[in-house]
């Protein structure tokens, strides 16, 4: 009884319009571990397991943050964001007679599993080549699956970034609006995306994913008694998520992550050849002239 009185479900929702943020994140600052609303905007908190003195910080891309003592959270309550300020600079495209074109035709791949445990928030990145040397705007997506879990969806967050060239790694996000794609098979999922929403240069673009534990994957790891259990289930690949990846042989192209807030960090070189990095594929919309 005492443990249903300190149960707390509250929703997070955008300030001006009341719709629900999905899969906003939350943030326990004492014990640096992560959490998302559910489809609607819920989450639940069991004030008794946490201590006393933590807090949450709710985050969602394009939103002012929100922090919160634990002990003032209450049942019911709801939580209103306010949206961030945007001053990305304009991108102007003039009139052209427009082609599709596909950035990264590579076809190699090697499987590995990706997914720490549900309470981290894992990014995936790395920067893909333009090679048509002409910018344009991503038109779709498509994102190569070596799916197991057959119970749950796997919601995925679309992030990209700007290039640091002094350190050889990403650098600032740009992503300005929360785009969240649905794998729905094994092998490549293709996803058309919201038009004139992702800038791709001439160049090259640098793009992440991030992989989201929903609370109904949370709450079937938290019923698992011992940390034994634990490490058992998540060993179970049927329990995992999957993300096909490709090998390289060029460092600038090596795939690097992110866990948590923690610094971005490179994958380790496989076979003191390689290295590797999402496999991704984008159609982007070029002038031809």
């Amino acid at each position: 009884f005492k443990a249903q009185s300190q149960m707390v479900t509250a929703r997070v929702l955008d300030a001006s319009t009341g719709k629900p943020l999905t899969y906003a994140i939350l943030i326990y600052m004492k014990q640096q571990t992560i959490g998302y609303t559910d489809a609607n905007g819920y989450f639940n908190i069991r004030k008794d397991s946490l201590p006393a003195n933590d807090s949450v910080c709710v985050q969602f891309l394009g939103y002012i943050q929100k922090c919160f003592s634990i002990a003032s959270l209450t049942d019911g309550m709801q939580i209103n964001m306010q949206p961030a300020e945007q001053n990305l600079a304009p991108v102007i495209v003039s009139d052209c007679r427009k082609k599709d074109f596909t950035v990264n035709r590579k076809t190699g791949r090697i499987k590995d599993y990706i997914g720490p445990g549900p309470e981290t928030k894992l990014i995936v990145m790395a920067k893909y080549a333009n090679t048509s040397g002409r910018p344009g705007y991503v038109k779709s997506i498509s994102m190569l699956i070596d799916e197991k879990m057959k119970s749950l969806k796997v919601p995925v967050r679309l992030r990209w970034y700007s290039w640091n060239t002094t350190f050889n790694r990403p650098d600032k996000e740009l992503t300005d609006t929360s785009i969240i794609v649905y794998p729905y098979k094994t092998g490549w999922n293709d996803f058309d995306l919201p038009v004139n929403a992702i800038w791709c240069p001439d160049d090259f673009i640098v793009f992440g994913l991030e992989f989201i534990y929903t609370p109904e994957y949370k709450q079937a790891y938290d019923k698992l008694k011992n940390n034994n259990d634990k490490i058992e289930w998540l060993n179970d690949m049927q329990n995992r998520w999957s993300l096909a990846l490709q090998y390289v042989s060029e460092a600038g192209e090596s795939g690097f992550y992110m866990l948590n807030n923690s610094d971005i960090k490179q994958y380790d070189k496989k076979y003191d050849r390689y290295y590797v990095r999402p496999a991704l594929r984008f159609t982007i919309e070029i002038c031809e002239d």
